[in-house]
């Protein structure tokens, strides 16, 4: 191993940091922040100021290498008067194009895919040093063919916990890296790579640091955390429950003092197992959410898409969990348009939507997306068509999310606050255990608060609530 570099921690130097995309490149953000803060870095939300921009990019929807290419044409500009100015690519963008990306933008300083954030300070003093373009591209070694890790693969002592002196109430843990599905239409093991799994021992730490920096509500990430574990005790023969890995896990962090909430995403619901659902009926904390994609409502789309699950399988799933309570909220990724999705397959999906009652959805047209199996396919689906079916399908969503909001009033919710309002005084905004965001008036600071609160009003965004 490298021994850290030495920076003075005199003239700390600006970092703005621009994220785009999904919360694990939050989280990402956050690890590569608290680098820098231990670096002789200081954030500002000025980019102008700043010695140091950090682009964590996003390669999920179409034209994404586009929208990075303006960013860095913008960035040029405000570096003519900002010389001093260091431009640092991170994440699926960087990973995807690579070498390309450098050819199209000359002002890139640093290039580092989602799998090499840890080598950011090393980069940094590479480029201090000789002053030309460095990189760190490719994807997290497999554990089975990595002979290093520490014994009983305990915590890697050069990952430090996350700690960006936010002392924000809700914070991302990232658990595993990579995902193995393969997807036709998900482009992310191409980006992320295969799935490696964090040693517990190492996310237990900074969900520890975390809530003594000030955090109540902890999501856990992965492209598929129903699978964490997996790798290590396959590798290392590490020993686990019967009931998995992930539920070891759940079970550890729920339990650590002074956490009010903790929640997890995303669950691919072909391997969302019956004790997974179990944990919510015995840990209130896991509060009565879940996001749980399906991406389509028709059986012969799904196979195309290679998601390894049926809709009976699915509906399955989601009965474990509102047989532990039927005001279960569930959300969901809807992608339309798939192709060869015929408008009758397509119905299949608004039926599913329908009965299901989402609270809320994620749902997109489909984007072919470079190296996926699913940009091959014939029978592509027309950009209008796509449009109209995205519109049907938001209309439903938007009645039901409404339908479901207004049937809140007049209930009592235990909600988690958030963060206070910027723009109203004594207003606080919060989520319900069913993820519900919620407006309350207090002359009380709430702020990482648990409340009861009576909901008294209710629109398609938010409810309206009153502490008791």
């Amino acid at each position: 191993m490298q021994n850290e570099p030495m920076i003075s921690t005199e003239n700390k130097k600006k970092v703005f940091v621009e994220t785009w995309g999904c919360q694990m490149n939050v989280a990402d953000s956050e690890t590569m922040l608290s680098m820098l803060l231990a670096h002789n870095y200081e954030a500002t939300d000025k980019v102008e100021q700043a010695d140091l921009v950090l682009l964590n990019t996003c390669h999920i929807r179409e034209k994404a290498t586009h929208k990075v290419l303006s960013r860095l044409g913008a960035l040029r500009q405000i570096a003519e008067l900002n010389p001093k100015m260091k431009i640092a690519v991170a994440g699926c963008v960087a990973q995807a194009e690579g070498e390309k990306l450098l050819e199209k933008a000359s002002n890139i300083d640093i290039l580092l895919g989602p799998g090499k954030i840890q080598e950011l300070p090393y980069l940094l003093l590479q480029h201090e040093t000789n002053a030309k373009t460095v990189s760190a591209l490719g994807c997290k070694k497999d554990r089975g063919h990595d002979h290093e890790m520490p014994q009983e693969v305990n915590a890697n002592p050069l990952v430090k916990p996350t700690t960006t002196g936010k002392h924000e109430i809700t914070r991302y843990v990232n658990i595993a890296q990579g995902c193995d599905n393969f997807c036709t239409f998900c482009v992310v093991p191409f980006t992320r790579g295969r799935e490696v799994s964090r040693p517990s021992a190492e996310i237990v730490a900074e969900t520890r640091s975390l809530i003594a920096d000030g955090a109540r509500e902890i999501t856990l990430l992965g492209q598929n955390v129903n699978s964490y574990g997996h790798d290590l005790v396959r590798d290392f023969k590490l020993p686990h429950s019967d009931r998995g890995p992930f539920v070891d896990l759940l079970e550890e962090i729920v339990n650590l003092p002074g956490l009010d909430r903790l929640r997890f995403t995303t669950s691919n619901p072909h391997d969302f197992t019956q004790p997974i659902a179990e944990l919510f009926r015995r840990y209130p904390k896991l509060g009565r959410y879940i996001h749980l994609p399906v991406q389509s409502g028709n059986d012969e789309v799904l196979e195309r898409m290679k998601r390894k699950v049926t809709v009976a399988e699915y509906w399955e799933r989601v009965r474990w969990l509102r047989d532990v309570d039927p005001e279960m909220a569930l959300s969901t990724d809807l992608i339309v348009g798939f192709p060869g999705e015929t408008a009758e397959q397509f119905e299949d999906t608004l039926k599913l939507v329908e009965a299901v009652r989402y609270s809320f959805i994620f749902a997109f047209k489909y984007s072919p997306r470079k190296g996926t199996a699913a940009a091959r396919f014939r029978e592509q689906v027309g950009d209008a068509e796509q449009a109209r079916r995205l519109a049907a399908l938001n209309e439903l969503q938007d009645r039901i999310t409404l339908e479901l909001n207004l049937g809140e009033i007049g209930r009592t919710r235990e909600v988690l606050s958030h963060y206070k309002s910027r723009k109203e005084p004594d207003v606080y905004y919060a989520r319900t255990e069913q993820y519900r965001l919620i407006r309350i008036a207090s002359k009380y600071d709430l702020v990482g608060k648990v409340a009861q609160v009576e909901i008294i009003d209710a629109n398609k965004t938010a409810l309206v609530g009153r502490l008791i």
